[in-house]
């Protein structure tokens, strides 16, 4: 949808957030003000941030015996590069996501990395600490299965987590696992709130978004790590399911992204699909990426292009049997020859006008009847569910 800039602060001191254009009368009003009740749900500044409470969710570091800790030698920045990184750890130190460390035993260096706003990120070379750390074995939600229930509403609400990560307090006594070196004269530093980079940091806020909002997952809120989506299949349900989602972040201190969040829309993008009322579509920018990749001249390639189309198996019918010409490049050996032959570019192609005008999949609706196609030769397998609708049928699943 094409999004209206809403201020929810004053004219001197603009706070901003986004609605769809499409919102007319009453709901549009509704929404405006249900956005202005609920606006320390938002941050706009690191400084907005509280912290999600310490009872409900820490970040914990425990260590596999004998692994000893690791002071990473340090490294060189150009002179812009290091202003940059002082403005950041000032807007760090200044919002109390990190502190002066004493007497560190882990050491890891900065990771510099640009945004596409220009502005830097501080990211952390935890590879030693990572190493370091068992695996949270916390179940992740399924990406295909919360697709399929997003798809089908009338109406959605886009929400992001503002900084996500930093909401959440390293636990007090793992703080100085997190130490990390500035260049010249900036000094170390150790994280009180979990940064991006640590190996279990996804499954720890994962576990809290399900804390939060555990009763209300799969009725109407779907959560991927900070990646939320409140949907309503009725526009007069979607401002009270707004109130309730509201409701669970100020109870817990949850904030939010207002610049990267989108509500009252018909249509969005979720984990790279777009979703609307009609079903599931492929996001454009993913087959013009597969239409414009050259035939891969390594093994490599060919495996990142495979892992491309593979992200969109569920629009191409018969997927594993236009790529099996492919498996003999993959299990080729160092010393051996890659060769792209004229029968691999003739299943690339084949691929390519599949996503030329790939199918919008329908969303799956309790009681409806489906009707399952299957196709079988001496290799391969497909099949195709189909959504039986008045006077024409259409695609829920492709294998």
């Amino acid at each position: 949808d094409p999004l209206e800039e809403i201020n929810l602060g004053a004219v001197e001191n603009k706070k901003v957030t986004y609605i769809s254009k499409f919102l007319q009368g009453k709901l549009m009003e509704e929404i405006i003000r249900v956005l202005h009740e609920y606006k320390d749900c938002f941050a706009w500044d690191y400084d907005e941030m509280s912290g999600l409470d310490r009872e409900l969710v820490e970040h914990r570091l425990p260590m596999i015996p004998r692994k000893k800790p690791v002071k990473q030698s340090p490294r060189r920045f150009a002179p812009e590069v290091v202003e940059k990184i002082k403005g950041e750890i000032e807007r760090l130190l200044k919002a109390k996501f990190i502190r002066t460390p004493r007497y560190p035993e882990w050491i890891s260096n900065i990771v510099p990395v640009m945004k596409k706003n220009g502005k830097l990120r501080v990211c952390i070379d935890f590879r030693d600490l990572n190493m370091a750390t068992p695996k949270d074995e916390y179940p992740m939600p399924i990406a295909g299965t919360m697709i399929d229930t997003t798809a089908g509403n009338e109406i959605m609400t886009l929400l992001d987590g503002y900084s996500g990560y930093n909401q959440i307090y390293i636990a007090a006594n793992d703080v100085s696992k997190t130490a990390f070196r500035c260049p010249g004269a900036l000094g170390v530093y150790e994280w009180v709130m979990m940064p991006f980079g640590l190996k279990n940091a996804g499954a720890t806020y994962q576990r809290a978004m399900n804390l939060i909002f555990h009763d209300l997952i799969g009725k109407f809120v779907q959560v991927y790590i900070d990646d939320i989506i409140v949907g309503s299949k009725r526009k007069e349900d979607h401002l009270n399911h707004l109130k309730l989602s509201f409701e669970r972040m100020r109870k817990h201190g949850l904030k939010m992204n207002p610049l990267k969040c989108a509500f009252g829309v018909t249509a969005g993008e979720f984990l790279g699909f777009v979703i609307h009322q009609k079903g599931i579509e492929v996001n454009r920018n993913k087959t013009k990426a597969i239409m414009e990749t050259k035939p891969p001249s390594n093994k490599k390639e060919l495996q990142s292009l495979l892992g491309k189309v593979n992200f969109l198996r569920r629009f191409i019918s018969n997927l594993s049997g236009k790529t099996k010409v492919f498996s003999p490049l993959l299990r080729l050996k160092k010393e051996q020859e890659f060769r792209w032959n004229e029968e691999h570019q003739k299943a690339f192609d084949e691929i390519k006008v599949y996503l030329a005008h790939p199918p919008v999949l329908a969303p799956l609706s309790k009681g409806k009847q489906l009707k399952l196609y299957i196709s079988a030769s001496d290799s391969t397998v497909a099949a195709c569910w189909r959504k039986m609708m008045i006077m024409v049928s259409r695609e829920s699943f492709i294998i």
